[in-house]
């Protein structure tokens, strides 16, 4: 009887997917945090506030939270990715991330449908 050596885990097929899903997030989230929600904050504050030098510092505010939170997610996505890929995780990982970035972008086309 001949001896297998189980398949080695991970392999650069599992590497290369951990980082084509972690590109896919990236570019979704840059989208939604610096396109839309730009985009949304500014009707928003056209719309609810008059002029005035508040609304800069609203506006550069929000905008500061936004990309510290998208820096935040850069950071933290390409570890849990790849340690959910060693897990065998990937996919379930994949989704924990790009769940809630859909659900922002979605929020910031409501907002802008709306307003």
């Amino acid at each position: 009887m001949e001896r297998t050596q189980p398949a080695k885990w991970p392999t650069l097929r599992g590497y290369l997917a951990c980082y084509a899903l972690y590109i896919g997030l990236l570019i979704p989230g840059t989208i939604a945090v610096l396109l839309l929600w730009r985009r949304a904050i500014l009707a928003m504050l056209a719309t609810f506030m008059p002029r005035s030098q508040a609304n800069d510092l609203i506006y550069l505010a929000s905008m500061m939270l936004l990309g510290l939170g998208a820096f935040i997610l850069v950071i933290a996505a390409e570890p849990y990715l790849r340690d959910g890929m060693k897990r065998r995780q990937l996919m379930r990982r994949f989704w924990k991330l790009a769940i809630p970035l859909l659900i922002a972008g979605a929020l910031a086309v409501l907002v802008l449908t709306v307003i």
